[in-house]
């Protein structure tokens, strides 16, 4: 297993093969996003894993900003499709009209851009350090970035995954503080599963809050807000009338 921090014996590890592919464990979309965001890390992969260290100290600066520049449009692209799609069927599933009534939440965005700046910095910093060391003190040693660029697998596949889940989860709140009011008060349910943390326990005994008084789920969690009942807000119930529910 890589350490998250680069330590000296790493410098003489040899090269290793790298697996630019999700976990099967994610979702189809999480998946789709993931995939798009890791190819474009295997083409600088591949582009920088033959050149000497001073090849790299001469490419690496250019070769990050590109990647950065890179992989924060295609996480907002990719993310804002699936965040979408998922949004849409929660619209429907409540028939609510897609625009005018609720929007989609977009706030994670920017976090996700810090995160994949601070990655690719990180990437970057380890690179030159490395490079830098190796050009002085082992130019008849192999020379290998895989450790480095299996860090930012890594890392790209919990900052692009976690945010596209939360955006996902804001979102569906979002519709909720619609259909519920602003004012609703909402219960943590745990899912109770084998694997549910002490954490999401604890939630569950905490007296009723409005829903954004509430920490969000881990991603890909299995936890759920209910609101305490079933009245619904004003707005959403001229829907309800306008659609002949009620």
């Amino acid at each position: 297993m890589v350490k998250q921090i680069q330590k000296i014996e790493e410098y003489y590890d040899e090269d290793n093969d790298l697996d630019f592919y999700p976990p099967s464990n994610k979702d189809d979309d999480e998946q789709i996003v993931l995939l798009a965001c890791l190819l474009i890390l295997e083409r600088y992969f591949n582009q920088l894993k033959s050149m000497t260290p001073n090849e790299i100290l001469d490419e690496v600066d250019e070769q990050m900003s590109s990647l950065e520049s890179e992989l924060k449009q295609t996480a907002r692209d990719r993310v804002d499709s699936a965040v979408w799609d998922t949004f849409l069927d929660d619209l429907v599933k409540w028939n609510i009209p897609v625009f005018g009534y609720v929007e989609q939440d977009t706030s994670m965005y920017e976090v996700m851009d810090t995160s994949i700046t601070a990655l690719v910095n990180q990437l970057r910093d380890d690179i030159t350090t490395k490079a830098v060391f190796s050009a002085d003190n082992m130019s008849k040693s192999d020379f290998s970035i895989a450790p480095n660029f299996e860090r930012a697998i890594k890392r790209v596949i919990d900052t692009v995954g976690n945010n596209l889940n939360y955006s996902k989860e804001k979102s569906n709140r979002n519709i909720k503080k619609f259909v519920y009011g602003e004012d609703k008060l909402y219960r943590w349910y745990s899912a109770h599963l084998p694997n549910t943390c002490q954490w999401c326990l604890l939630q569950e005994k905490k007296a009723p809050r409005k829903i954004d008084e509430w920490e969000l789920d881990h991603p890909n969690g299995h936890c759920v807000l209910d609101p305490i009942d079933e009245t619904y807000s004003d707005e959403y119930y001229l829907i309800l009338a306008d659609m002949g529910e009620f």
